[in-house]
């Protein structure tokens, strides 16, 4: 099956490189071009670690932000590797490239302009917040539009395979098919990372307020998926977060076909994309898998998963014609 996720991928991996690059290039630019004009020191916060980087050449000779930028480095290449398949994961990552590179960028500016003591360091509240938050996303406009156009999703048009199951619609029929799925586990972890959150806000340690946000966000949206819905239609396939109140639809024309798993197929599915696909799985048992068109999965755990099937395979053959030989 062609990959059509290569086209504009070599790009998109350019991008998410490149873009961290203005983290260590700036501050030695400021260096060779600013000189003594610069504050005596850079502090860098809010990442792994807190500490203070003299402006001299030969503090920048040992400095952390190179370890830094490999780090992130790897952590982009890693990223962009688990959206192999996936374009708009891949574009993603590319505009968060450019973001994270703008965060030394950004804080320069601020203390260009007078609104901060040194650079990264405690500011006034109201305008640098704004300020920062609008760099921020510049960037991330950039990157977004720098990573170019995305590839089109391909069409399956193709009939029926012979061997899946399939439940004949007929004409004054029509297909709906709904069923649920609820994880405790995703309770746990998700309470648990708001605990955290709550525990570390209380030990009074110096940790940035988008720290706290990321694990506020990221806590709520764990829980959230404890209670997740399938729904088939005329409309495609979807899968819902009632709690969230959002959806994520696959139309008919992305659909090859249908079948029923004995348990999750190798690799990872969660709401978000990755090169296997996408979906909600948990514990043993059966599990309905939706073949794409771009040969990834929508995986959904459900003891009805035999019915599923056979809906979706006979609502394909229903707008396709007959199945293939």
């Amino acid at each position: 099956m062609k990959d059509y996720a290569a086209q504009g991928r070599l790009r998109r991996l350019a991008i998410a490189v490149l873009g961290p690059l203005p983290m260590f290039l700036v501050p030695v630019l400021l260096v060779a071009t600013m000189g003594d004009e610069l504050p005596e020191r850079v502090r860098v916060h809010g990442w792994s670690f807190a500490t203070r980087v003299e402006f001299t050449w030969q503090a920048w000779s040992a400095q952390p932000v190179w370890g830094l930028l490999v780090w992130v480095e790897a952590l982009s290449v890693l990223a962009f590797l688990s959206f192999w398949h996936v374009p708009w994961g891949q574009r993603v990552v590319a505009a968060l490239g450019v973001v994270t590179g703008s965060v030394i960028p950004v804080a320069w500016g601020l203390w260009a302009l007078g609104l901060t003591a040194t650079l990264g360091g405690a500011a006034a509240p109201g305008l640098p917040l704004v300020v920062k938050v609008a760099g921020y996303a510049a960037a991330f406009g950039l990157g977004w539009w720098l990573a170019g156009a995305l590839p089109r999703h391909p069409e399956a048009d193709g009939p029926v395979s012979p061997w899946v199951r399939v439940r004949p619609i007929g004409a004054a029929e029509r297909v709906m098919f709904v069923t649920s799925l609820w994880s405790w586990r995703r309770v746990v972890v998700g309470g648990l990372m708001l605990v955290g959150v709550v525990w570390l806000a209380t030990r009074g340690l110096d940790w940035p307020w988008l720290g706290f946000l990321v694990l506020v966000v990221l806590g709520v949206f764990e829980a959230s998926q404890a209670w997740c819905r399938l729904q088939v239609d005329a409309g495609g396939v979807s899968v819902a977060l009632p709690w969230l109140r959002v959806r994520r639809s696959v139309p008919w024309g992305w659909v090859r076909y249908a079948e029923v798993g004995d348990r999750v197929p190798k690799g990872r599915y969660k709401w978000d994309d990755s090169s296997w696909g996408w979906g909600a799985v948990g514990g043993r048992g059966p599990v309905l898998v939706v073949w794409l068109a771009d040969g990834r999965r929508l995986v959904f755990s459900t003891p009805e998963a035999e019915t599923g099937a056979a809906l979706v395979n006979g609502w394909l053959e229903r707008l396709r014609g007959s199945r293939s030989c």
